[in-house]
């Protein structure tokens, strides 16, 4: 099984640059993420599935590339961080956008 690393809010906005770009159309991928998505305990994370990549967020310097995939938690997204000068993954977030953004009072359901 691979290491992963799940990385806390501080660490994870420390890869930001702004602004970020939406590079999904036209991304590039430097490494295959799917072996380290896989090694990813999902329990422990309180996920009950992954789905596909949504959108790819690019930093403003070209090194950090930003993987959202879908999970089967509304309104949550896995991010997977990509460091492309190193060709490597830094780690992983839980991106719940309820909580990042304010939403109150809105139930966690499960999406299929």
């Amino acid at each position: 099984m691979r290491e992963t690393r799940l990385l806390s809010a501080e660490e994870f906005e420390s890869y930001f640059a702004a602004p970020m770009q939406n590079v999904t159309a036209n991304a590039d991928p430097q490494i295959d993420i799917w072996p380290y998505v896989d090694s990813i305990d999902l329990d422990a994370l309180g996920l009950p599935s992954i789905n596909d990549v949504h959108y790819v967020y690019r930093d403003a310097h070209d090194r950090f590339d930003q993987v959202l995939i879908g999970t089967g938690r509304f309104n949550t997204l896995l991010a997977v961080v990509v460091d492309r000068r190193q060709c490597s993954i830094a780690g992983h977030h839980l991106l719940d956008l309820n909580e990042r953004f304010g939403a109150r009072g809105v139930h966690l359901r499960t999406v299929s």
